[in-house]
């Protein structure tokens, strides 16, 4: 993936708001899902870019779902690969609230905070970075 330009005011934030004093993958981890947590005000309006996921979920093919409601963040030890966050959405009398990446999603709508923290986790993801499991690198 190509890195996008580099933002200082960005990168400052990042650095010290949400990675200060993390010293290995869980802490990064859990440096950005607080920092989500605590900036993203629910619920959310997105659009989910992972459309082939949803219509494959769906019993209906012609169905389609322009908008999906984030409702919250997913449980904090299911973001330390990802960061998830669940969401509704109704199809017919059935409405499903499941967990997914918040990068499958673009926001429609929201305060200038969420926004701000939205696009802080996405840059962060288009410089390269990602989250790595903690137990991926380690050594028996």
């Amino acid at each position: 993936m190509a890195q996008s330009s580099i933002d200082e005011k960005r990168e400052h934030r990042i650095t010290y708001e949400v990675v200060v004093d993390c010293y290995d993958e869980y802490e990064i981890a859990m440096g950005w899902y607080y920092y989500l947590l605590d900036n993203l005000s629910f619920p959310l309006e997105a659009r989910w870019t992972d459309a082939k996921s949803l219509q494959a979920s769906s019993k209906q093919k012609s169905s389609k779902v322009d908008t999906v409601q984030i409702i919250g963040m997913a449980d904090g030890d299911d973001c330390q690969t990802d960061m998830l966050v669940k969401i509704e959405y109704s199809e017919g009398s059935q409405t499903d609230v499941i967990a997914v990446p918040l990068s499958e999603l673009q926001l429609v709508e929201g305060d200038d905070e969420s926004i701000q923290a939205y696009e802080d986790w996405q840059y962060w993801l288009d410089q390269g970075n990602r989250l790595v499991d903690p137990d991926e690198d380690e050594e028996y």
